[in-house]
């Protein structure tokens, strides 16, 4: 079954909010760490959607699981998030359509009126020709800050320079890997990239490194 897309129009106009039982996921070791500066950056003043910056800035389509499924079993699944990792979601494909070169990633949330959540950047799993997001490994509201350093959260600057602009940028240098911006975590619809060594300026006009 192919992965169902969907635009970043639709995606602001109203998501359909699969999974409630995913948890508020909160960056419990940013608030133990000294402050990062806000990120700012040349964002396109004329472009609206999620646009990830490289040798150019190029748009990230929004993506739907092909699958959901509940991780440990129905007890879990019914537990709306007293139990961590109760689903799991996997997308189709094993590398995303946008790549960028290993790099502090800076993503520009362009002239949206509003979002539905915090937006977060979270590691995926490639899995067999798929890409998976597991949410046993996201922390939830409330967890304890060592097991913040155990998740595929990865720690993120947030600057909302304009009424209708978000810009998002990584605090480490993110690895070669399977990565998607989250737009909370109430949903499992995503804008996934790749980070690639070997991606090309020439051909991927999201690459370049930072």
């Amino acid at each position: 079954m192919k992965p169902f897309s969907i635009s970043t129009r639709a995606l602001v106009l109203g998501i359909i909010f699969i999974s409630p039982r995913f948890g508020l996921c909160q960056n419990k070791a940013d608030a133990a760490s000294p402050a990062s500066p806000s990120p700012t950056a040349d964002y396109p003043r004329d472009r609206p959607g999620v646009l990830i910056e490289g040798a150019d800035w190029a748009a990230i389509d929004a993506a739907m699981p092909s699958k959901t499924r509940a991780k440990g079993g129905l007890a879990q699944s019914l537990s709306y998030g007293a139990v961590r990792g109760t689903m799991v979601a996997d997308y189709s494909g094993e590398h995303a359509a946008v790549q960028v070169k290993p790099g502090r990633v800076q993503i520009c949330i362009c002239r949206l009126i509003s979002i539905p959540g915090d937006p977060i950047i979270v590691r995926l799993h490639p899995q067999k020709g798929m890409r998976e997001l597991d949410g046993g490994k996201l922390p939830v509201l409330g967890a304890k800050m060592a097991e913040a350093g155990k998740s595929d959260l990865m720690p993120a600057d947030v600057s909302h320079p304009d009424n209708t602009v978000w810009l998002v940028r990584s605090q480490d240098v993110l690895p070669e890997g399977e990565y998607a911006l989250m737009l909370g975590t109430q949903n499992f619809a995503v804008f996934p990239f790749t980070v690639s060594a070997a991606s090309n300026d020439s051909s991927n006009p999201a690459g370049g490194s930072h």
